[in-house]
């Protein structure tokens, strides 16, 4: 969390001390005008649409300005500009105004949780459905996973050339074993030493403290460790997930397909095979913050997401830890969806206390 709010502080801290406040709104308006048409976006229109004090001229050179900075681009010498990757990311983050749901969305939400009776699969797919209908994106809701267990100790046991078997206990006398197929060259003196390091590192925490910070807790580890440590970190989600198996549950993949985006078939293949594969999408929607996440193009790791976002928040069930969230273009309606994906985890904690 606190990385999160760190880049947050330095992108505001960026659009104060680089932007001046012309280049703010007109960054800001052209975000919003793209957003809504998926258009390229002129300068008369601007002035036309917007009706900003200032003369087609000084905001196309304004436009070339942004552009340079990276926040704009202009897919051909003719045409306007659209934004980038680090313009939206500037926007979610400093420039855009938050919205609200309105009083009608938020008693729709309220309903349709309300109506599944305190049966949990009912209230996530009426989740589901709910958050799809009023982002008009894919949304996704997975089933809550105990966060709650406290670390004991973790062994790790060589099988064969690249193969580990990891035992982690946690002290409610859980056990759980998982095999681990590792890069690293290993020997048993690593595994001793390694095991000792997480042992220490990780005592006392509980699952979700890990699956949340590992990786910054072994970032200062020596060289002749730090790969391979690096490795195991990466299995966190498969290591510290005690829960019984999760379901997902999506919908609204329709609406993906209005958008123009992604009118290419080729575009929209490789997510509808993500979609496919449950435990891929389990994964990326269950590392998390404890607050509204925003990963935006080629934020997400996955090759075939780079074109899109993900909007996603954490809700309660008694101490187990659930996900929920939208996946859209990255030209989305970032200040609708982000409240109404706050909106949904907070009533369904409230719902499934």
């Amino acid at each position: 969390m606190l990385y999160r709010w760190k880049i947050i502080f330095l992108n505001q801290l960026e659009v104060m001390n680089v932007l001046n406040e012309r280049q703010k709104v007109i960054l800001r308006c052209t975000i919003k005008q793209y957003v809504e048409t998926a258009a390229p976006v002129g300068s008369k229109h601007l002035v036309k649409e917007y009706r900003l004090n200032f003369s087609p001229a000084t905001i196309r050179n304004e436009m070339s300005n942004l552009e340079e900075m990276g926040y704009l681009s202009q897919p051909h010498i003719s045409a306007g500009r659209v934004p980038t990757e680090k313009g939206y990311r500037v926007y979610v983050d400093a420039l855009m105004k938050s919205g609200q749901l309105s009083q009608n969305e938020k008693e729709a939400v309220k309903e349709s949780i309300t109506k599944a009776g305190g049966n949990l699969n009912k209230i996530l797919g009426e989740a589901s459905k709910i958050m799809s209908r009023i982002s008009e994106e894919l949304s996704v809701v997975i089933t809550p996973w105990m966060s709650w267990g406290v670390f004991d100790r973790l062994e790790l046991i060589r099988l064969t050339e690249g193969k580990l078997l990891a035992v982690i206990h946690v002290k409610s006398r859980l056990v759980k074993t998982v095999v681990l197929k590792i890069d690293s060259d290993i020997n048993d003196d690593l595994l001793i030493e390694a095991s000792s390091i997480l042992n220490e590192r990780l005592s006392g925490l509980t699952l979700e403290e890990i699956r949340m910070t590992i990786k910054e807790r072994i970032r200062d580890v020596n060289r002749s460790h730090k790969y391979f440590l690096e490795e195991i970190s990466g299995f966190s989600n498969e290591l510290f997930d005690f829960s019984e198996t999760k379901e997902i549950h999506y919908s609204g993949t329709s609406n993906i397909l209005k958008q123009p985006e992604f009118s290419s078939v080729e575009r929209i293949r490789p997510l509808f095979s993500l979609i496919d594969d449950k435990e891929s999408l389990i994964r990326l929607f269950t590392s998390k913050t404890d607050d509204v996440d925003i990963k935006i193009g080629r934020e997400n790791r996955k090759e075939e997401l780079q074109p899109f976002t993900i909007v996603s928040a954490s809700y309660k069930r008694g101490r187990d830890v659930g996900t929920l969230g939208v996946l859209g273009p990255m030209r989305m309606r970032y200040h609708k969806i982000i409240p109404l994906v706050n909106y949904v985890a907070k009533t369904m904690s409230k719902s499934l206390s």
